[in-house]
Parts: structure tokens; C-alpha cells; sequence
């Protein structure tokens, strides 16, 4: 038996992967919100957020009052509001406008 002839598992096999129909432009600047929480909520802001498909990422401008600047793809922004708004179901959270344009 040769190694072309041996048997490989479906989970193992090459993959094609289809064109996306409609290439999106790059975007020149990326989307920004700010989001205030506790500062305790934190790490589970990161986990639900990452729960999303990385449809947005976060740095922190004050750590000790948690104040989150939130980035995500213009093409994303309603993922990323939609995606907000489940997350503060779960735990209390302010999202505002970022203040600068």
C-alpha cells in the first residue's frame, strides 16, 4: 500500500475554501466605541466578546475605572453593536460613542 492509497480521515483531509462573493474594501480606519463597566467585569467582558468570532477587540484607557475602547471593521459595526448589546444582558455595562472623528 502506498501513501496515496492509505486512508485518510475526513477531519484530516485538505479543504478547499469557497471565494467570499463580494470582496469587501479595506478599510481605512477602523469603527470605535467606548465601553465603561466595573473594572471587576473585565476578563468576562474579554471572554463574551471573544465568544463573537472576533467581530471586535478591546484596550483598556483606564484600568482603574474600566473605561474600554472597543475597535472593530466599519463592515462589522452592526456584529459589533449586536454583540454589545447581548453582552450587557449578561453582565452591566455603558457604551457611548467614541468622542473623536
Amino acid at each position: 500500500m502506498t501513501p496515496s492509497d492509505a486512508y485518510v480521515p475526513p477531519a484530516l483531509r485538505q479543504r478547499k475554501r469557497k471565494p467570499h462573493p463580494l470582496p469587501l474594501p479595506e478599510p481605512s480606519v477602523c469603527g470605535r466605541l467606548l465601553v465603561r463597566l466595573e473594572a471587576r467585569h473585565t476578563a468576562l467582558f474579554r471572554f463574551l466578546l471573544e465568544a463573537y468570532g472576533h467581530v471586535a477587540a478591546f484596550s483598556v484607557l483606564e484600568p482603574k475605572t474600566a473605561l474600554l475602547k472597543v475597535m472593530f471593521s466599519p463592515h462589522c459595526e452592526q456584529a459589533a453593536r449586536r454583540a454589545l448589546a447581548e453582552i450587557s444582558e449578561s453582565i452591566p455595562l455603558e457604551v457611548l460613542d467614541w468622542p473623536v472623528r
